[in-house]
C-alpha cells in the first residue's frame, strides 16, 4: 500500500507530462488544423465567446492521447522496475489507456467552466482577473483541472479523501511550474 502523497504524485505525473507534451506540440506548431478549431466552435453567449480561442481541439486531442500514453509508460515502468504494487493500483482499475484517456479528457473538461465564467465576466483568454477576483481565479486556474480529472475518473477510481487532498496540494505546486515553462518558452504571457 502506498501513501496518499505517493499515489497523488503517481496520478499527477502522467497528466503533468501530458501538459508538457502539449507545450512541445504548441512550440513545434504541430496539428495546426486542430489548433485552428476552438472547442466552442465560435459560439457566443451574451456577446462573449463560450471558452475563447485558447481552448482548441488540438488541446483536447493531445491531452487525451498524451495522458493515455504517459499512463501506459508509467504502468510499464512500474512492472519493469518492480515498484510497490499499491503505487500503480489506481491504473489497474481500468485499462491504462482508458484510464489515461479519461484523465486527459477530464483535465480539459475541468478547465471549461472556469473559462466560460471568465469570458462572461469579460476576462480575456490568458488574461488575469483584476482586483480581488485575481486571487480567486488564480486558485481556480490551478485546481479546476484536478476536479475534472477526478470527475471523469470516478467511474473507474474512488480515491480516499487523503489522496484527493494530496492531489489538490500537489497540483497547486506543479501547475504553476508548467505555467513557468510555458512562459519561458513564450507560450504564455504570464505565470499567474
Amino acid at each position: 500500500m502506498s501513501s496518499p502523497l505517493a499515489t497523488a504524485l503517481w496520478i499527477v505525473g502522467p497528466v503533468a507530462l501530458a501538459g508538457l507534451t502539449q507545450v512541445a506540440v504548441i512550440k513545434l506548431g504541430l496539428f495546426r488544423a486542430l489548433a485552428a478549431r476552438p472547442l466552442d466552435c465560435g459560439v457566443v453567449f451574451r456577446g462573449q465567446r463560450l471558452f475563447g480561442e485558447n481552448k482548441t481541439f488540438r488541446g483536447l486531442v493531445v491531452m487525451i492521447v498524451a495522458t493515455a500514453g504517459w499512463v501506459a509508460i508509467f504502468e510499464g515502468l512500474a512492472a519493469w522496475c518492480h515498484w510497490p504494487a499499491g503505487l500503480s493500483a489506481p491504473f489497474q482499475q481500468a485499462h491504462p489507456l482508458l484510464w489515461g484517456a479519461l484523465a486527459g479528457a477530464g483535465y480539459v473538461a475541468g478547465e471549461l467552466p472556469n473559462s466560460f465564467i471568465k469570458r462572461q465576466l469579460g476576462i480575456a483568454a490568458g488574461a488575469a482577473a483584476a482586483g480581488a477576483a485575481r486571487l480567486f481565479f488564480w486558485i481556480i486556474d490551478q485546481v479546476d483541472s484536478v476536479a475534472g480529472v477526478l470527475l471523469f475518473l470516478y467511474p473507474v477510481w474512488h480515491p480516499s479523501g487523503a489522496v484527493v487532498a494530496c492531489l489538490f496540494g500537489v497540483t497547486l505546486l506543479i501547475h504553476p511550474l508548467v505555467a513557468l515553462v510555458m512562459f519561458c518558452l513564450g507560450l504564455k504571457n504570464r505565470i499567474g
